[in-house]
């Protein structure tokens, strides 16, 4: 069980973000707000009497001040800047990491890789249809590989696989082994006749990957 956590993403999961906007709460921001008004002040106000009796006070140099005014401007930069409206998301927790989502870099690569899939099929389809030895092999066994595939997603409902990991870690499990005798082709070309009569429902890899699943009622 463990082992097909590890492996295998839970549909929900493919669809939405885990990472969660990254936002500096109201309070927080407030204070850091204020102490480095405080030190911008403090640090202007040093600075303009050395100005005016350097005899008299010590030099900001010696006092660090420099190091503290710009300490403060980042601080406000930091809390100031409105990270959740672009895009930016805690990708990892303890030691701050933060990744920038591009949506729209994200949905434009995900709809080539769909046109891509969807002209691989189409010159499958053609392939198979031209070889006729093969397309008669398929109908004998599309039946036999229905009846695997819907016992096998039925088992697993839990995921939703991709045709490769179907034939490739499917083939593993016990009473499923005649799945690595089967093409690729031939199991997606099966799968999407499923999807067609409402026996299987696909989702969305994070990689843009189509995945299947036994439908859900």
């Amino acid at each position: 069980m463990v082992h097909q956590q590890i492996n295998f993403e839970q549909p929900e999961e493919e669809l939405d973000s885990t990472s969660s906007n990254f936002k500096i709460p109201g309070l927080l921001k407030f204070v850091i707000t204020l102490f480095s008004s405080v030190l911008i002040i403090a640090c202007i106000c040093l600075t303009y009497k050395y100005i005016e009796a350097p005899k008299q006070h010590v030099s900001p140099k010696e006092l660090g001040l420099n190091s503290i005014f710009l300490f403060s401007i980042v601080a406000l930069f930091v809390v100031w800047i409105p990270w959740d409206k672009m895009g930016i998301r805690i990708s990892k927790i303890g030691g701050i990491e933060f990744k920038e989502i591009v949506q729209e870099q994200a949905s434009e690569h995900a709809e080539e890789l769909s046109y891509l899939e969807d002209r691989i099929e189409s010159l499958e389809a053609y392939i198979r249809k031209d070889d006729g030895i093969t397309e008669l092999t398929e109908r004998f066994q599309e039946p036999l590989l229905r009846e695997q595939l819907i016992k096998f997603l039925t088992k697993y409902n839990k995921w939703a696989f991709s045709p490769s990991r179907i034939k490739a870690w499917g083939s593993q499990q016990q009473g499923f082994s005649d799945l690595s005798s089967y093409e690729h082709p031939f199991i997606r070309s099966t799968l999407q006749k499923m999807v067609s009569e409402r026996l299987l429902e696909t989702r969305i890899s994070k990689k843009g990957n189509t995945l299947y699943r036994i439908a859900v009622s």
